[in-house]
């Protein structure tokens, strides 16, 4: 089995574009759509990684980073921001709150592929 992935999108484009760049490298992928279920699944399942947008309903990705990042049982799980907002000031605000990388949507599936590896290292 691969490494585990936490996709937390809304937008089933994202999510299936996501997901097949995902599976086809071998990685296993368990996908919520709201910060809530987000937090939920990063107790159940434990992933090695966390894909996370930051404009989602329930919970925003904000406050997901702030409590997972608070807490001494999830605060190592590197998170990677998938997001269209490209604002500088939310670019800064999540890298303050423990965010490990930033990317802004679109992207392009090398670009993130480049930055899993780099955490996600075998």
């Amino acid at each position: 089995m691969g490494k585990k992935i936490l996709l937390v999108e809304d937008e089933k484009n994202v999510i299936l574009g996501v997901r097949t760049c995902l599976d086809a490298v071998g990685y296993d992928v368990e996908i919520v759509e709201n910060g809530e279920d987000a937090l939920n699944a990063v107790n159940r399942e434990h992933p090695d990684l966390i894909l996370l947008d930051l404009l989602l309903p329930k919970v925003d990705g904000f406050e997901v980073l702030r409590v997972l990042k608070g807490d001494p049982e999830t605060a190592m799980i590197p998170v990677i921001v998938l997001t269209a907002k490209a604002e500088e000031e939310d670019r800064q605000r999540a890298i303050d709150l423990g965010a490990n990388n930033y990317m802004t949507k679109p992207f392009k599936p090398q670009e993130l592929w480049d930055r899993l590896k780099s955490y996600l290292s075998e």
